[in-house]
């Protein structure tokens, strides 16, 4: 107890001391952060040679600031705004300058040249890094807008002159620069060309009075026009939706068919345990195996007759082997098309062990049966949990259906008391 009590208090003296020490760094850490604080607001005086001040055009900045005055205030908040540079005179001419040269270079964009003026010209709101603000008109104003796009294509072949005003600022001084350009019509494709008479023929068609019909131009600039509605394609659509209806049926019965499949199988495994043990039964009985499995089958057509019983699929096969047999099949034959037909391993098993028992006698016959029937049971218990599951899954879906609705009625009441 003694030794107990001393090792309990050596680990909480080294618990304890491991505490003091990590406090002693922290406070450590902060000291150094005051001290490194004090240090940083003690070096932010401000600059003998001032503040920085921004290039002509990237604005001006703020700083906050604190202001001390004798006898009035101490440390008073105070922003302080650096302004932007600003140009001198000679500076601003020259900037101007450059703008006037800039624009000389770029106006015709991709056109020829300002005497052959077919597409968009290239201005814009300033030059110079934006040091030279631009202000645009055109005259006459309805030809060009000051986006420089070409609002009409309706041009004389020889063209229109026009003037271009633009006034430039850079500072405070100013300049007007005038020059001229020629615009001229568009170079059209001879489908442009066509097109656009097409448009004149169909204008003026609609604008005569007193007619009743809209006649449609059959001979336009020496090519002759041919008009038909347009297909609606009914028979191509009413082929396709043929095509896509078939393929959607063969899809859909394949899948019948698969699920009909699935559930025979699942149907002749849950059958599968009663039938061996119905025919293990009558074996120790001391029956053949003919009569033992005809039995079953006779039993159950009796039964199915009265309507005492359900469809039995195991049931029904073996009634077709048992017709088998009676129309000349070989016994030995008759079991294995009965497990062939069944599909399934277990039946093609139980088909080899009484064709077997056929061919080469004996009495183990009866303890395999019985071995196939405990193994059945336990496969049908597998079988029984495994469908448990699925039938769990497909629950899944439903369930998160009903919580979102549960969800809905609960919240949404009261966001609506929340919103009133």
């Amino acid at each position: 107890m003694i030794i107990a009590a001393v090792v309990v208090r050596v680990k909480g003296w080294k618990l304890q001391k491991k505490i003091w020490q990590t406090a002693v760094i922290l406070g450590a850490a902060a000291v150094c952060g005051l001290l490194a604080g004090i240090i940083g607001e003690s070096g932010q005086s401000v600059p003998d040679e001032g503040f920085h001040r921004n290039e002509w055009g990237k604005g001006d900045y703020h700083r906050e600031m604190e202001i001390t005055v004798d006898e009035l205030f101490y440390q008073h908040p105070y922003v302080v705004r650096i302004p932007e540079q600003k140009l001198t005179g000679r500076e601003e001419k020259e900037f101007l300058a450059a703008a006037e040269k800039e624009i000389l270079e770029e106006f015709s964009g991709e056109n020829a040249s300002v005497n052959e003026i077919r597409h968009r010209i290239f201005i814009r709101d300033s030059y110079q890094d934006g040091r030279v603000q631009a202000e645009w008109s055109f005259e006459p104003y309805d030809i060009v807008d000051i986006t420089g796009e070409i609002l009409t294509k309706e041009l004389p072949e020889k063209g229109e002159d026009m003037r271009a005003f633009v006034r430039l600022e850079c500072g405070e001084s100013e300049n007007r620069m005038e020059f001229g350009f020629r615009v001229l019509p568009p170079q059209l494709n001879e489908i442009e060309s066509f097109l656009i008479l097409l448009e004149k023929m169909m204008e003026s068609q609609a604008e005569r009075k007193g007619e009743k019909s809209f006649l449609l131009p059959q001979n336009v600039g020496g090519y002759i026009v041919s008009w038909r509605k347009k297909g609606e394609y009914l028979p191509e659509k009413i082929f396709l939706l043929g095509c896509i209806i078939a393929v959607l049926i063969l899809y859909l019965e394949r899948s019948r068919k698969q699920e009909l499949q699935k559930k025979r199988a699942g149907q002749l495994l849950i059958e599968y345990p009663e039938m061996v043990s119905k025919l293990t039964l009558l074996l120790g009985a001391g029956m053949t195996v003919k009569r033992a499995f005809c039995r079953i089958a006779f039993s159950y057509r009796e039964k199915r007759k009265k309507q005492q019983t359900g469809l039995c699929i195991v049931c029904e096969e073996m009634l077709i082997t048992c017709h088998e047999m009676e129309s000349g099949v070989g016994e030995e034959r008759a079991y294995e098309r009965f497990g062939e037909r069944c599909g399934l391993e277990n039946y093609r098993k139980l088909g080899n062990i009484l064709s077997q028992n056929l061919r080469k006698g004996g009495t183990a016959m009866t303890v395999l049966l019985e071995k196939e029937v405990e193994n059945a049971f336990e496969e049908r218990k597998s079988a029984a949990k495994r469908y448990g599951e699925e039938a769990g899954t497909k629950l899944l879906f439903p369930m998160i259906l009903m919580l979102g609705m549960i969800m809905a009625i609960l919240i949404v009441p009261a966001v609506m008391a929340f919103q009133m």
